[in-house]
């Protein structure tokens, strides 16, 4: 192991610190955020125009740049990193999903279960793939992130539904939920007792077939799959058979389904929107501060420990998770995890507890408070923790355990 730790770290961290890049992409991002908060504390953005941002955002831009994304050469190799990424990602939520309600058992199992789904489940979306596109760049960043994120949207909306829809014993049932007991007394009418029974089973399995909805029928998700189709699909022998139409006469041969490359007006639309991605999100994030309370959720024990988590111990697991796979890989050679998908991994962790686990706080009534104050709390310090998180696997990715 050690051998791989032999190369200049230091000169790394410094070269990044040295570096205009990093610097203009993380001043970039604190202050449009600061621009939307000020902007909505003025008066200038109505608080309500956060959700058509984020509409936008989630529909227009991600799918674009999530597509746009897998318009790039690739070689076998680089499928396979793809593909330890992906593995990472799967690991790292079946582990975390597993251990993560024992950091908090000393809680009730209502907030045991909301501070465990908080910290498995960051806005790797909406708030992490806008950052690491701006520090890394989309060409190289958007690629990792987008394959990041399919186990994320797997988990998201299975676990996450079934921890946080989940009535907790001995009490009432949340609102918006009703058990058979609170609907009808089981002894005195059975019949009724066994058509509401039905009713609710009916009901639930409506709301299962939303989550898998949610899962499979997303354009973020749609936009990731056809996209790493148009990309695998370059290996096939011979299929580069459309002259590059941005240089006419190079000699360059090309998918059809390259299409930056067999039909630029096209891409050159969804390049185009996929612009709209990160300044609207950024400026979303911004109305969402300026909408809490940050004074009363910091006066909380319980926000500060989840943000800790959060902010702290899941990026620590990513990265650890992504060192172990680097090992494997160099050992064998099966694959090449390089120093971008490191921080990609890391950096997307990093990010604040993700905005649908927040929708199933309020929507089953299961500590909507503590959610929305650890949101507030954690998107705080996600934006400071940045250049920290940067540095560490701009460290780490320096070695040649990440180089090759």
């Amino acid at each position: 192991m050690h051998l791989y730790l032999q190369a200049d770290v230091g000169q790394a961290v410094v070269d990044t610190l040295k570096a205009w890049g990093f610097w203009s992409a993380i001043i970039a991002t604190m202050f449009v955020i600061f621009l939307g908060w000020f902007l909505t504390k003025r008066g200038t953005f109505k608080k309500d125009w956060e959700t058509v941002l984020i509409k936008i955002v989630m529909v227009v831009g991600l799918p674009c740049l999530a597509f746009d994304g897998f318009m790039a050469d690739t070689t076998v190799e680089q499928v396979k990193t793809q593909a330890a990424i992906l593995l990472v990602g799967f690991l790292f939520y079946i582990i975390l999903g597993i251990v993560a309600k024992y950091f908090y058992i000393k809680y009730d199992q209502d907030v045991r279960d909301t501070l465990a789904m908080c910290t498995v489940f960051a806005s790797t979306t909406f708030f992490g793939i806008p950052v690491v596109t701006a520090l890394f760049g989309a060409g190289k960043a958007a690629l990792p992130a987008n394959i990041f994120n399919i186990p994320y949207r797997v988990f998201l909306y299975s676990l996450g539904f079934i921890v946080m829809s989940k009535p907790v014993a001995g009490q009432l049932a949340p609102v918006g939920q009703t058990t058979v007991e609170t609907v009808v007394d089981v002894k005195m009418d059975p019949a009724g007792y066994a058509q509401v029974k039905a009713e609710m089973r009916a009901k639930k399995m409506a709301t299962v077939k939303a989550n898998l909805k949610q899962i499979f029928v997303n354009p973020i998700l749609i936009a990731t799959i056809i996209g790493f189709i148009f990309w695998v699909t370059q290996l096939i022998p011979g299929i580069a058979v459309v002259p590059d139409q941005n240089a006419i006469g190079s000699g360059k041969f090309f998918s059809p389904l390259r299409l930056d490359n067999s039909f630029p007006p096209l891409f050159k639309i969804t390049k185009t929107l996929e612009g709209v991605c990160t300044p609207l999100a950024w400026l979303a994030i911004g109305m969402t501060l300026a909408k809490g309370k940050i004074r009363e959720a910091m006066q909380d024990k319980k926000v500060w420990y989840g943000m800790m988590m959060k902010v702290i111990l899941a990026p620590v697991v990513g990265l650890v998770l992504a060192v172990i796979f680097a090992v494997i890989g160099k050992q064998t050679g099966a694959w090449k995890l390089d120093s971008i998908g490191l921080a990609v991994i890391v950096i997307m962790l990093a990010a604040p507890p993700a905005s649908v686990i927040v929708a199933y706080s309020i929507g089953y009534n299961k500590q909507p408070m503590l959610t929305s104050n650890l949101t507030l709390v954690s998107t705080l310090f996600s934006i400071i923790s940045l250049p920290l998180w940067v540095i560490i696997t701009t460290a780490i990715g320096a070695t040649s355990l990440f180089t090759y």
